[in-house]
């Protein structure tokens, strides 16, 4: 497996704040998103409303998971993400499945310059926060979440389901966290509506632990789904 030996880091601006902290945080533990030091990540079952402390496998379809009404995602039933595309950064990237490792850390994305939904969490559409994470660098390359920390509140993500529904959500909140202090219950304590976390590596990048010190995480809210084509 390749090391990641770090050199060229991201512009300033982008490693002060780093959002979404999982992609090129080292060449073996480039996604560990900053929980291994705190709380395994939680199962986030749809219906959840807090952290749990333990994994538990991804939630099975159900024809009553539907967003509450009045939301604009009404009417949407259970259905994977299968793309996501930030057009102020230039993003577009099919999404790879990730789960827990024995460690009850979040996996990291292979191939590495895709990103991934964390399958315990809910889809986009459905209520709850939706969790997609991607490497920042590999083998001292940008990839796919390499300028997340560019997003500012008000810039448009869309995330393409299996169904063919396009989810829009909007960036409302934007951070930087080092590793020991990761908010792991406002990243994964569930909303009563869809929304989105975003997370990759970033902040200053440690020589010789071969590792970011920080997580960029974004936040953002569901604000219209584009119908799949007839």
């Amino acid at each position: 497996m390749p090391v990641d030996a770090e050199r060229r880091r991201p512009r300033p601006r982008v490693i002060a704040w780093a959002v979404a902290a999982l992609l090129g945080c080292s060449g073996a533990v480039a996604i560990a998103i900053g929980i291994a030091d705190q709380d395994a990540a939680p199962s986030a079952a749809p219906d959840s409303r807090s952290v749990a402390a333990s994994p538990s496998p991804r939630p099975e379809p159900q024809s009553g998971d539907r967003a509450p009404r009045g939301d604009a995602s009404d009417e949407l039933d259970y259905s994977a993400p299968v793309r996501i595309t930030i057009p102020s950064i230039g993003v577009s990237s099919e999404l790879v499945d990730l789960g827990l490792d024995a460690a009850g850390v979040m996996e990291t994305p292979q191939p590495v310059d895709k990103a991934g939904w964390f399958g315990p969490s809910p889809p986009p559409g459905i209520p709850g926060a939706t969790v997609i994470a991607g490497h920042v660098t590999w083998d001292q390359e940008p990839m796919v979440f390499f300028e997340l920390g560019e997003l500012r509140p008000g810039d448009r993500v869309e995330v393409l389901r299996r169904d063919g529904a396009t989810t829009i959500f909007e960036v409302s909140r934007t951070g930087s966290f080092p590793k020991s202090g990761f908010p792991t219950k406002a990243v994964y304590t569930q909303p009563e509506r869809s929304e989105l976390r975003l997370i990759t590596c970033g902040g200053e990048y440690d020589e010789a632990a071969g590792r970011y010190l920080a997580n960029v995480i974004v936040w953002a809210r569901l604000v219209d789904v584009r119908p799949a084509a007839t």
